[in-house]
């Protein structure tokens, strides 16, 4: 089995890590519909698809039904990830689609109360700080939101966030460049209104 997945590699190319090959063993299983396998991809997934899902909605409760509906979904296409770049691109991709569809659906936007916003990134950021990031984050459009956490929380590239969100990577950089100037502008007016209450 070691050998067989060692083809997949070509000469020159980066030799995959321990757990990249561990994921590509539990991959090839849950493409025989291997309980076990479903199990592992979601214990190793399902709290950043998530996480990813309730940014991009603003919404905890929306999240959930898009992470379900995320995994049915990369569980019946399994055969469509070739393994050429990361699974968790593929699945975000995913995720991503799922909740721009949602989002276009609806039509509308809510209000999202503080308590159920989805969690920030860091623990150590202070609540009040927290809050106020959702909520510039929440005043971005969905796909400027969308490229933006892909980015800066999830850690991806331009060519993983391109291909997650089916655009060219120069407008991955020309979303993210936006995204940035606009939260950068919301949160300098936000620490300008602060200030001038003190």
């Amino acid at each position: 089995m070691i050998n067989a997945m060692a083809g997949h590699w070509e000469l020159g190319t980066e030799c995959p890590s321990r757990d990249e090959r561990e994921e590509s063993l539990w991959i090839a299983r849950a493409r025989t519909d291997d309980e076990a396998a479903y199990r592992w991809l979601l214990g190793q997934y399902r709290a950043r698809v998530v996480r990813l899902a309730a940014h991009v909605l603003r919404s905890n409760g929306d999240a959930e039904d898009v992470a379900q509906d995320t995994f049915v979904r990369a569980f019946q296409q399994l055969a469509k990830f070739r393994g050429q770049g990361r699974f968790s691109a593929w699945l975000f991709s995913i995720t991503v689609r799922l909740c721009l569809d949602r989002r276009r659906s609806a039509r509308t936007r809510c209000e999202v109360p503080a308590d159920t916003a989805p969690e920030a990134v860091s623990a150590d950021i202070p609540p009040e700080t927290r809050l106020l990031v959702d909520a510039l984050l929440d005043q971005l459009t969905p796909p400027m939101r969308a490229a933006l956490i892909l980015r800066e929380i999830e850690g991806f590239d331009y060519d993983e966030i391109a291909a997650a969100l089916k655009i060219p990577v120069g407008t991955v950089r020309s979303r993210l460049h936006t995204a940035r100037a606009q939260f950068r502008d919301l949160w300098t007016a936000a620490q300008s209104e602060e200030n001038s209450h003190v």
